[in-house]
């Protein structure tokens, strides 16, 4: 029976043996199962008779005694079973070709023959030998997603991988073939710790040890892959090669593969091999021996690097480079990057920053010195200004940096800040640095605090952090007069316009900070020495505006100048209170001087500010109708002078349009004030008739002392001529005699008011005159008759009078006050 059919009988001249499937030369007895020998011719039909149960010691003979289309017939089925695994190895040499490792092709050959055939003969599971299929040009990363076999999936993960396809799912198709045994599990060793590969490998420690004995294996099996199987060994255990390992590796440095003669430098760190591919095209493997050169500091690779003035150069060598670094080492760093320029200012800032500046040697912050003066103020502003930090950063208290050095730094970061773009001075002043290089700084900073609390872009920041610095511990040990001298350098002309609207607002967010103190002083001597500036002083640090007014009060006696300083540069809001506080409980002379500066400011506010200045005027008007209504006489002048000038403020008052921030006053006030005046109105008229009555009576009382001066002139001239007879006295209406007795008391009208007309004590003040006279004399006829009063007179009249002062209650008040007065004058 000659075989038709392929089945994978045959390996060159050597015969697979149906009882173990290993391979045999043709014709003998299997030395391992003892397995007959079987014509290649009838493999398959074989290997059908030992899955139907046939002894394989029997297996000869029943091959022999069978009928030729039976032997067909099985060896047909084997070969349609054997023709979907040859699918399968198929795509397995489609891979082999990108792996380091061999024998794949007949392995799988080998593993499939164990496993055909199938228990039902008549039905191939083709899912579980294939999918379909592929062309020949079909990708190794399609091959991979399509197959269903695990063995093409791990092999076609492990062919792209090789070629540098690191997706994940490749990965970690990858990382599980660890686990498989044979060829599959020695090449994944290999590929997990190619230099492309490792740095994206995430082990466990079990997968770890079976990767360090896979390695072992390769490196034992496959003599032309020691040097790889050596590398993935010291990769994976991270300790030193032994000997073998060594060797092999050395011996990988001449090997005529680039991309392993990388891989021996990187595990000995040759200098030689390392700088070779340090200029590689490929910029991954470029880095990578860059990188592992960098640590060792290699004289050859830093003049590379500054002679070369590659930016990618000198970012991965500063990756790795040690620090603190020799000199040499920064010299190279410094002087690429001045070469460079901006390109390397971040590298450069962090790979000085790994280690504290105080800890270099002076040496090296000697060559920082000449760096920051030189170079340094060029790079930009932030990286510059952290650079400052570093190097101004202490972890002991006492450590004070070298002050050439600190000059050095500080001017370097002033110049760069200078020339900062206003969109990156906001993020500027955030930094922490930012505080502390304004506190260390001098005049200089002093010019960019002024200039910066101008530029929009950062002005509300800049100033709500001077404002909030005295709230942070002193670090400068200098005391917080520094944030003083800040504030105030943005506080100066010119363009302060620019400033006020953020410094307000940051005095509102920081206005009970501790130690604000600093910041009142330095104010309180501004408002004292420029005056011109005190309405901005008020209105921006508004909630500090009890300290100033204290401060006022206590440095001017002088009432007067405290208002005309205030009512001007204060609140528009404020004048009502300020007016409450200038006229309020003063005496009436000094009202009178008062009251002019209040109109006037009244006169200067009413048109912008009409409800708050009408409120201010109510205010002074009441103390000065207060003080009318008490009786003096004094302020009757003002009185009149403010009538006259009322009707104009107020006409401006209702002309004026309400400001908006004058809406906590619901009105102005004007009906309460015509109240006021109206009362102003009604005494003055009182004082205008006192005033009459008391120049009646006056009159009245020179007329009667000139005729008592006639009738003392007659009388001694009667006594000359006559001897002495007194003549009768003069007499009131009446017949009385006139006791001209008047009480040391202010008149009023009321006292000279005809109560009781056609009697002869027809006011009050002649009732009281004639008690006053009882009250001081004993007789008491001799007071009526000196008042043309009889007994019955006096007591109807008397009886009139308690009448009346029971219904008038002014007559009684007044009454009493007469009494208690003190009373003089003739008798």
């Amino acid at each position: 029976m000659a075989p038709a059919l392929e089945n994978g009988a045959l390996r060159g001249t050597q015969v697979r043996c149906p009882g173990c499937t290993l391979f045999n030369p043709p014709g003998i007895r299997c030395p391992r199962c003892a397995c007959g020998p079987v014509p290649a011719g009838y493999y398959g039909a074989a290997r059908m008779l030992l899955r139907a149960g046939v002894d394989r010691f029997a297996l000869v003979g029943r091959l022999e005694t069978l009928e030729p289309s039976l032997a067909a017939q099985l060896e047909l089925q084997y070969a349609t079973q054997w023709r979907e695994a040859r699918r399968i190895v198929r795509d397995v040499r489609r891979c082999e070709p990108f792996l380091s490792l061999s024998g794949f092709a007949e392995e799988s050959e080998d593993r499939w023959a164990e496993v055909l055939p199938w228990a039902n003969p008549a039905v191939v599971p083709i899912p579980a030998l294939g999918q379909g299929d592929g062309t020949d040009d079909e990708p190794l990363e399609q091959l991979h997603r399509r197959s269903q076999v695990p063995e093409v999936r791990h092999l076609a993960a492990l062919a792209e991988v090789n070629q540098g396809n690191l997706s994940r799912d490749l990965l970690a198709s990858v990382t599980g073939a660890l686990d498989v045994q044979g060829l599959i599990g020695l090449e994944a060793a290999l590929t997990l710790t190619r230099w492309r590969v490792w740095n994206r490998t995430r082990l466990g420690n079990a997968q770890r040890d079976i990767l360090i004995r896979n390695a072992r294996l390769a490196f034992e099996h496959f003599p032309e892959q020691r040097a790889r199987a050596a590398v993935a060994w010291v990769r994976i255990t991270g300790e030193p090669p032994e000997v073998d390992l060594l060797f092999a590796l050395r011996e990988g440095l001449r090997s005529p593969d680039g991309d392993l003669r990388f891989e021996c430098a990187l595990c000995l760190q040759d200098e030689a091999g390392l700088l070779e591919a340090a200029t590689s095209p490929e910029a991954d493997k470029a880095s990578l021996a860059r990188q592992t050169l960098a640590p060792l500091e290699s004289s050859r690779l830093l003049a590379r690097m500054v002679e070369s003035g590659e930016v990618d150069f000198a970012r991965d060598v500063m990756r790795q480079l040690r620090s603190p670094p020799s000199l040499e080492a920064l010299d190279a760093v410094l002087a690429v990057a001045a070469k460079v320029g901006a390109a390397l200012v971040d590298p450069v800032v962090s790979w000085a920053q790994r280690t504290p500046f105080e800890r270099l040697a002076p040496p090296v912050h000697a060559r920082w010195r000449t760096f920051a003066r030189e170079t340094l103020g060029t790079w930009p502003a932030l990286s510059v200004l952290r650079l400052w930090e570093w190097a101004h950063a202490s972890r002991e208290e006492d450590a004070r940096l070298d002050e050439e050095v600190s000059s050095a730094f500080q001017g370097a970061t002033v110049r760069a800040l200078s020339t900062a773009p206003s969109a990156e001075r906001e993020r500027l002043v955030g930094e922490s640095a930012f505080r502390r290089f304004l506190l260390r700084g001098d005049v200089a900073e002093l010019a960019l605090v002024h200039s910066w609390a101008r530029d929009a872009a950062c002005a509300e920041r800049l100033l709500d952090l001077l404002i909030s610095m005295p709230g942070w511990r002193d670090e400068t040990g200098q005391g917080h007069a520094r944030c003083a001298r800040l504030l105030m350098a943005a506080w100066e002309r010119p363009s302060r316009e620019a400033v006020l609207a953020p410094l307000a607002k940051a005095v509102r967010s920081w206005s009970g900070i501790s130690g604000r103190e600093v910041f009142l002083e330095a104010l309180w001597s501004r408002f004292l020495r420029y005056p011109e500036e005190r309405a901005d002083v008020l209105s921006t640090f508004e909630p500090w505006r009890t300290f100033f007014w204290e401060r006022q009060l206590a440095s001017e006696p002088d009432a007067l100048v405290t208002f005309e300083t205030w009512w001007r540069v204060d609140s528009q809001l404020g004048l009502p209170k300020l007016v409450e506080w200038f006229v309020g409980e003063v005496p009436p002379e000094e009202l009178r001087r008062r009251l002019p500066a209040v109109w006037a400011a009244a006169e200067a506010r009413v048109d912008a500010w009409p409800r708050s200045t009408s409120h201010a005027v109510f205010l002074a008007a009441a103390s000065l109708c207060g003080w009318l209504r008490q009786g003096h006489v004094l302020v009757v002048p003002d009185v009149e002078r403010f009538l006259a000038w009322v009707p104009d403020f107020e006409r401006r008052v209702r002309e004026a349009p309400v400001h908006a921030d004058e809406s906590s006053y619901h009105n102005d006030l004007l009906a309460d004030l015509h109240v006021e005046v109206r009362m102003m109105s009604e005494w003055l008229e009182r004082f205008r008739e006192a005033e009459e009555v008391e120049r009646q009576a006056a009159l009245m009382r020179r007329v009667e002392a000139s005729r008592l001066k006639d009738h003392e002139l007659q009388l001694q001239a009667l006594q000359q001529g006559a001897g002495g007879i007194d003549p009768a006295p003069p007499r009131r209406v009446g017949g009385g005699r006139a006791l001209w007795v008047m009480p040391e008391l202010q008149l009023v009208p009321l006292d000279s008011e005809v109560v009781l007309p056609g009697v002869a004590l027809e006011t009050l003040m002649d009732f009281a005159r004639v008690l006053q006279a009882l009250r001081t004399q004993s007789d008491a006829l001799e007071v009526f008759s000196a008042h043309g009063l009889s007994v019955e007179e006096w007591s109807a009249q008397a009886k009139d009078w308690g009448q009346v002062m029971t219904q008038r209650r002014d007559l009684c008040l007044r009454f009493a006050e007469l009494l208690e007065a003190t009373w003089s004058g003739p008798l």
